[in-house]
């Protein structure tokens, strides 16, 4: 999945849907969580949603875009959500008693991830999914040379999308304990 090309697609393509009755047990984008949401046709967990659903009012209050070249949309989204299970999880945990090494490791990724929102603003002038949304639909209709590779450009979900007050974090959390 290329964010130039998602970018691209139809206005209000980008929205979300509910899953089809036929939805794969996994999410299409990183094959790790149970779908919750289709975008575009796509079964998508809470984790990918913000990456994939760029119509949605707000995108830029749980996703944002950043530089990482060497890693790939669904190993980012893996990572995002083992972060933030990590941090939840620690949370519910009194420092004495609990793992606390993985909530200092989960804020380290999470800072490395999130650091590299400067290097997209370098390269694109912009973090915001908003805006590449904006730019890509204002594209409609011009003709674009095929491109060979995709952008570096992945998407991050913010903490918000997992705070507590909404409990993504907890399904999360136990799917990610599951697994596939």
């Amino acid at each position: 999945m290329d964010p130039v090309s998602l970018s691209m697609q139809p206005a209000g393509s980008l929205r979300l849907g509910p899953l089809a009755a036929n939805a794969p047990d996994r999410c299409a984008c990183c094959g790790h969580l149970a779908p919750a949401a289709s975008v575009a046709g796509r079964a998508l967990c809470m984790t990918c949603v913000p990456a994939f659903a760029l119509d949605e009012p707000d995108i830029d209050k749980v996703s944002a875009l950043i530089w990482l070249p060497h890693l790939d949309q669904p190993v980012v989204s893996r990572l995002v959500t083992a972060v933030h299970t990590a941090r939840a999880a620690d949370s519910t945990v009194i420092p004495t008693t609990g793992p606390v090494g993985f909530a200092k490791a989960a804020h380290a990724v999470l800072d490395m991830l999130l650091a590299q929102r400067a290097a997209a603003i370098a390269r694109i002038g912009t973090d915001r999914p908003s805006v590449l949304r904006a730019a890509g639909l204002s594209l409609n209709g011009i003709t674009i040379p095929k491109r060979t590779g995709v952008s570096a450009l992945r998407f991050v979900a913010l903490g918000g999308w997992f705070g507590p007050d909404n409990g993504l974090y907890q399904s999360a959390a136990a799917e990610w304990i599951r697994g596939p």
